[in-house]
C-alpha cells in the first residue's frame, strides 16, 4: 500500500511539473512601429507569429504609412523564421523576409535595407 501511494505521488508531481512547463515555441507579437509627429510618417514592422504544424505570420511593414496586416505562410526552423511579404507599393514589391528569435525579441531583415531591425515583444492585435 505504501509503495502504491509513493508511486502515485511521484506520478502526480511529474504530471504537475510537465503541465507547468513553458511551451518552447516562438508564437507571439513582435513590434517596432513608430510614428514621427513632424512628418506624420509611420515606419517599422509588426509580426505576429503562430508556430505549430502549419506556421504563419500576420505581418505589417510600414514605410511612410501602414498597410492592412497580411497573413503569410512562414517557415520556422529552430530560432529562425522566413516568409515572403508583398509590400503594397506601386508596383508591388516582393520582400523575402528572414529573422531570428533572440531573448530581446525578433531580429528581422526585411530586404528593404541590409541591416537587421529589432522587433520587441508586444501585445496581440485587438
Amino acid at each position: 500500500m505504501r509503495r502504491t501511494t509513493t508511486a502515485l505521488a511521484g506520478i502526480l508531481v511529474l504530471g504537475l511539473t510537465t503541465a507547468a512547463a513553458k511551451p518552447s515555441g516562438h508564437s507571439g507579437v513582435y513590434d517596432n512601429i513608430r510614428s514621427f509627429e513632424e512628418t506624420g510618417d509611420i515606419v517599422g514592422a509588426r509580426v505576429e507569429v503562430f508556430d505549430g504544424p502549419k506556421p504563419y505570420a500576420v505581418v505589417r511593414i510600414c514605410e511612410g504609412e501602414c498597410p492592412e496586416p497580411a497573413k503569410v505562410p512562414a517557415t520556422i526552423t529552430g530560432d529562425t523564421i522566413a516568409f515572403t511579404y508583398i509590400l503594397p507599393s506601386n508596383p508591388p514589391a516582393t520582400l523575402h523576409v528572414t529573422g531570428r528569435f533572440t531573448r530581446r525579441g525578433l531580429m528581422l531583415r526585411t530586404g528593404l535595407d541590409e541591416g537587421e531591425q529589432l522587433l520587441r515583444p508586444g501585445k496581440p492585435y485587438e
